[in-house]
């Protein structure tokens, strides 16, 4: 009895232990207080151009106010060839930055995806060395193929068991990227990288290559990629670098971190997704590829990952609580990129 007795207390001592650990761990990672109402700032067009878009019009922006965007409205001066990555490509930099038209003051709520996105999408994951501490991971970034339809700003978050949110860059070509030696131009947008940690842990497959297995089920579920509503194009392929990313899940603040610290830089990303073409990846079952092309088209969001502040450690993976729950709302923001404000249905 002695025996069987002391054995309960040690079990009862090693599952306290794991319990506080596992509070103490899921604390915020920043220790800021979220300023909901600090206004946004838009590049100066010297370094990059921003555009928005409406169901009827094409915006280059020039100054965001509370909850509208200001601007021009290029939409006429356009006219019907394509849309504003086909423009890019015809125009340039400086002729984007010229086109005339009307000025205008839009409410963001009227703003949707400000380009269609090619489908699928390719990711980076532990790209940011305080977010592979934080989930104990000591492989290098991989990549994974993020099978996500891009969705609104706003759009709702449909609830999963162990949800997180990953504040992310994400980098769009602006034209067909056929070599890992093509050098192209990126313009900027701000997504989130939702995912399902449950499904995630359940497929993951610690033997196989880090990214094949558990990923692209886990983050490709319908609703997980908000996307931002400003497209910002730089003329200096280092301007990422000036950006900072924040979330907060109601009005607590989870991750701030800057740009410039990835580690695969864009240049890299995109030579590991073309060494990686023929590899296997799955989703569930399914074997998919990360470039089922094999090449990037223009218009593929490129998710260079998140750095630390996500709500999955795998002690606390056993209770629901530490994850995201319906009724939560997300909101994540960038220097220069606007916000995404998602709630978790």
């Amino acid at each position: 009895m002695r025996f069987l007795a002391r054995t309960l207390v040690a079990l009862l001592i090693v599952a306290a232990a794991l319990v506080g650990y596992s509070f103490y761990i899921s604390r915020p990672a920043v220790d800021i207080a979220w300023n909901a109402g600090r206004p946004h700032v838009i590049a100066d067009p010297e370094a990059a151009l921003t555009f928005a878009r409406t169901n009827s019009q094409l915006i280059r922006v020039t100054r965001h106010t509370g909850n509208a965007v200001e601007g021009i409205d290029i939409s006429a001066g356009l006219g019907e060839q394509g849309g504003l990555i086909e423009a890019y490509a015809r125009l340039g930099y400086e002729g984007l930055a010229t086109v005339p038209g009307a000025k205008v003051t839009v409410p963001v709520t009227d703003l949707t995806m400000p380009v269609d996105f090619h489908f699928p999408h390719v990711a980076a994951g532990t790209n940011f060395s305080e977010h592979a501490e934080e989930v104990y991971l000591d492989d290098p970034p991989f990549l994974f193929p993020k099978l996500a339809q891009a969705s609104a700003w706003n759009a709702p978050v449909m609830f999963h068991p162990r949800l997180d949110y990953e504040a992310e860059l994400a980098m769009v070509p602006l034209d067909d990227i056929d070599s890992p030696d093509d050098r192209v131009d990126y313009a900027l947008v701000l997504v989130n990288d939702f995912t399902d940690r449950w499904t995630l842990v359940r497929q993951l497959d610690l033997g196989a290559p880090m990214g094949t297995t558990g990923f692209a089920a886990a983050k490709g579920r319908a609703s997980f990629l908000p996307t931002g509503y400003l497209f910002v194009i730089p003329r200096s392929a280092t301007f990422y670098e000036t950006i900072t990313l924040e979330l907060a899940v109601n009005g607590e603040a989870r991750q701030r971190f800057s740009a410039d610290a990835m580690i695969l830089k864009i240049n890299d990303i995109v030579r590991q997704a073309f060494d990686q073409s023929d590899r296997t990846f799955f989703d569930s079952d399914e074997a998919v590829r990360l470039l089922p092309q094999s090449s990037i088209p223009r218009g593929t969001l490129i998710l260079t990952g998140t750095a630390a502040g996500v709500l999955f450690k795998p002690v606390n993976l056993w209770n629901q609580g530490f994850y995201l729950d319906r009724g939560d709302r997300v909101v994540t923001r960038a220097s220069f990129l606007g916000h995404l404000d998602n709630q978790i249905k």
